[in-house]
């Protein structure tokens, strides 16, 4: 008898072959929104993605989690509990009971950030924080295989002006990064030996009259938390430039003669 292979992570248990880390990366840098660009906030060790997702795929994902809002609550050891500290409301996306392969584009992104398998990605959720909506000073990681985090990578679905608050609060690094459309937070929560980065405790700034927050959050495991399935890749194919409109500094178009 034939065994499906688990151990190499070729095979799955229904016996379908998986993507390799390669076809991934390709496909995703094939599907890179334009003027995606990572940079570092300074030493703080974090790092600032712009043009993480478009416009179109931000709407798109707040859409998808719009009717299934539900009041936000914490994990307290086995138990999702109401808190005080935290007033948004949430909803699954990408999980055990509702799986949406549209959403594995932007996991993938998400991925190649912090050179791991989507895989390794515990259930995503969207949270939308309402006028008044906050939540208070507090760390993604804990000793809980639950919340055994190794990165977070935060995803803003709109974008908020400075007099509308909202912004993430990094208080021991002095930071604050304000919301905006397709701008991704990412850090590091865990090292290798498990011990924690308790600097990157941060809070969201509440939301003033009128205002609202989405946002999307990626977070990482050292282990594959999910069986992923074989969803068909993107392959796009370039063509040749001949607006030159959209290229960046140091690049241009070939001078063709006639």
């Amino acid at each position: 008898m034939t065994r499906n292979r688990n151990s190499n992570g070729d095979r799955n248990p229904a016996g379908h072959a998986r993507h390799t880390n390669a076809e991934l990366h390709q496909a995703t840098l094939a599907t890179l929104p334009a003027g995606f660009e990572i940079r570092r906030a300074g030493e703080t060790g974090v790092c600032i993605v712009d043009n993480f997702c478009t416009p179109a795929e931000a709407a798109a994902l707040i859409d998808k989690a719009r009717p299934h809002l539900t009041h936000s609550q914490i994990r307290v050891g086995s138990k999702t509990v109401d808190f005080s500290g935290r007033v948004s409301d949430t909803a699954l996306v990408f999980g055990t009971y509702r799986r949406d392969n549209s959403l594995v584009t932007l996991m993938q992104r998400a991925a190649m950030l912090v050179g791991l398998h989507y895989s390794h990605l515990e259930a995503v959720f969207v949270t939308r924080y309402g006028p008044g909506g906050f939540y208070e000073q507090h760390i993604d990681h804990g000793s809980d295989f639950r919340i055994d985090r190794l990165y977070t990578v935060l995803l803003y679905l709109n974008t908020l002006d400075a007099d509308q608050g909202g912004e993430t609060i990094f208080t021991s690094l002095n930071l604050a990064a304000q919301p905006r459309i397709g701008r991704a937070v990412s850090w590091v929560n865990k090292n290798p030996d498990g011990s924690g980065h308790l600097e990157t405790n941060h809070a969201a700034a509440p939301i003033k009259e009128g205002g609202e927050k989405w946002v999307v959050q990626f977070w990482f495991h050292a282990y594959k938390m999910f069986e992923p399935s074989r969803a068909p890749l993107p392959s796009l194919a370039g063509v040749s430039e001949d607006a030159g409109g959209n290229l960046p500094p140091g690049v241009s178009m070939l001078e063709r003669s006639e």
